[in-house]
């Protein structure tokens, strides 16, 4: 579009050309005004001149007397009639005069105020505007390419302005629309109903009827609940103690008890203590109990939870486990429910063992679970029938591959397993290993403890030469809680198997301080199965697998022979 000063100057150089048209126009008209005001009075004249005739021809018939006046009359009347004719003249000037013409330009009158000079503009002044308008021409182009870039920027910016307010105005009511239409089908799908699950289904039993609870009774900061009240009138548990250190004591194999302390995660079954996942809740005279106690402790109780979805809202069931879940569903025959019993024993104490080798004896050891179908394997008959080496001064001819080497499976009381893909071990470890893991599964903080590798063939072996790698022998796992580097040496796993991994005939195979007889270096996380005898000799008297058969004078007994030097 064009500026206000481009259309002025434009305006001016159009006036200035089509000037000599206007004027022309005007004075034809002026001229035809004139012509008709001539003949209107030339009209007039004749008319008056044809009145003084017939005057004149009446007159000659009258007496001379009456002549003299008549023509004195028409002399009076001859003189009027020529003088109107100059007033007029005289008269149209100062009309003229204010209509004066400005120049559109100079904003004065032309030079001279006549017709003739108004009919055009000279030849030199029209040339001289004419290159003036040029000049002017020039000047505001120039002007208005310099201005062009901001202009343009300044456009670009407004225009990038209001697209983006349509933008955002677009999407927002398409959000709006979504909004709606998504709540409108969801209503109309029947997923309204999740705006409902402000309860959980519990049940309790395998016949009870299911209740809605509310869902923050039963869902702690992440942590699944149950009632510690309904455990007790479905079981039949005898209470004992406060509602803060409440017993319940198991009517099924031996009255097992567990104690709960509420407003702690502190509890102890059969005289161990344990941490809970979780503080157990005082409520409205109800003890809550996190379920993974029971999960993890208990045998007889079942407990399972289903989390909430779209269509359904969260589930907790408790029952006691069936032992003939298909008669009893199948024919109706009477239940037989499982005894309800706590894996965690009180301690037992075992007698020194009779070292038919030594005549010292080792000290006694007690522990808190039972072992009892553990113990020939954590005391074997042959007390030195486990310690064989294989390192650089005891290489065997051929690859070893024992003939009693089993899977390592986790039992129920094990679950989650802590055994990493397959695990393989000799029958007799595999079993002493077991007892060592329900042990440390009743320690705070030790529940994620894994096994992650046993026997080894000299194919599937890491070392750089396979016949050197002593897990071929069937009695070497490697265990770990953290990642498997030195820094593991700092966790309370490790310095648990310290302290107690020689109860179930375990040692540290390469410890820190024996790099230099064992030419390995710190492995905080292999473990090596010896027997307890054995174990508890070397915690004793501080040795290791190679000092403990150079001390006692055992390599006559080695499997593995000495190589030629």
């Amino acid at each position: 579009m064009k500026n206000k000063v481009e259309e002025q100057m434009f305006d001016e150089f159009d006036f200035m050309y089509r000037h000599k048209k206007i004027v022309k126009e005007k004075q034809e008209a002026e001229l035809r005004e004139q012509q008709q005001r001539e003949a209107e009075e030339k009209a007039r004249a004749e008319a008056e001149a044809a009145a003084l005739l017939a005057a004149a021809e009446e007159n000659k018939k009258k007496p001379a007397k009456k002549k003299t006046p008549e023509k004195k009359e028409v002399k009076k009347q001859k003189t009027p009639e020529k003088k109107p004719e100059p007033k007029i003249e005289k008269t149209e000037p100062p009309k003229q005069k204010q209509e004066k013409k400005i120049h559109p330009k100079y904003g004065k009158p032309y030079k001279k105020d006549t017709e003739s000079d108004r009919r055009r503009i000279p030849t030199k002044e029209r040339k001289k505007l004419n290159k003036e308008y040029k000049k002017e021409r020039e000047e505001i182009r120039k002007a208005a390419d310099n201005r062009a870039p901001a202009e343009t920027s300044a456009k670009f910016k407004a225009i990038t302005t209001r697209v983006l307010l349509y933008v955002l105005a677009a999407a927002g009511a398409a959000i709006v629309i979504f909004g709606v239409s998504y709540g409108a089908m969801r209503f109309l799908l029947g997923y309204h109903k999740k705006a409902e699950h402000k309860n959980i289904s519990y049940q309790v039993g395998l016949i009870s009827d299911t209740v809605r609870v509310p869902y923050a009774r039963l869902i702690r900061d992440g942590v699944i609940y149950v009632c510690g009240n309904d455990i007790v009138n479905l079981c039949g548990f005898t209470v004992t103690g406060t509602e803060e250190q409440i017993k319940y004591i198991s009517p099924d194999s031996g009255n097992d008890t567990v104690q709960f302390f509420a407003g702690t995660n502190k509890a102890v079954i059969n005289k161990n203590e344990i941490r809970l996942e979780a503080d157990a809740v005082l409520e409205d005279k109800k003890l809550y109990i996190p379920m993974s106690f029971f999960t993890s402790y208990s045998t007889g109780i079942v407990c399972e939870y289903t989390p909430e979805t779209e269509e359904s809202r969260a589930a907790v069931k408790v029952y006691k486990k069936l032992l003939n879940e298909y008669e009893y569903k199948t024919s109706g025959r009477v239940p037989v429910y499982e005894p309800v019993t706590f894996r965690l024993k009180e301690p037992v104490v075992i007698d020194s063992i009779d070292e038919r080798v030594v005549a010292t004896d080792i000290k006694e050891v007690t522990y808190k679970i039972d072992i009892s179908k553990y113990a020939d394997a954590i005391n074997p008959e042959k007390v030195y029938g486990y310690i064989s080496v294989i390192n650089a001064d005891h290489v065997p001819e051929k690859e070893i591959k024992p003939g009693d080497l089993v899977e390592l499976t986790a039992p129920e009381a094990m679950e989650p397993s802590p055994y990493e893909s397959t695990v393989m071990l000799r029958k007799i470890a595999a079993e002493a290993l077991e007892a060592m893991m329900l042990d440390i599964r009743g320690e705070a903080d030790l529940k994620q403890f894994r096994i992650y590798s046993g026997y080894h063939s000299a194919a599937t072996s890491e070392e750089e030469d396979p016949m050197q790698d002593e897990s071929m022998l069937g009695l070497t796992v490697e265990a770990y809680f953290k990642p498997k580097d030195a820094t593991y040496a700092g966790s309370e796993t490790y310095k648990w198997f310290v302290e107690n991994s020689y109860k179930y005939g375990f040692i540290i195979r390469y410890p820190k301080d024996k790099t230099d007889v064992t030419g390995v270096g710190f492995r905080p996380w292999t473990l090596r199965y010896v027997g307890r005898y054995a174990a508890s000799k070397m915690r004793e008297e501080r040795l290791c697998l190679e000092e403990f058969i150079e001390e006692y004078d055992l390599e006559h007994m080695l499997t593995i022979k000495r190589t030629a030097e």
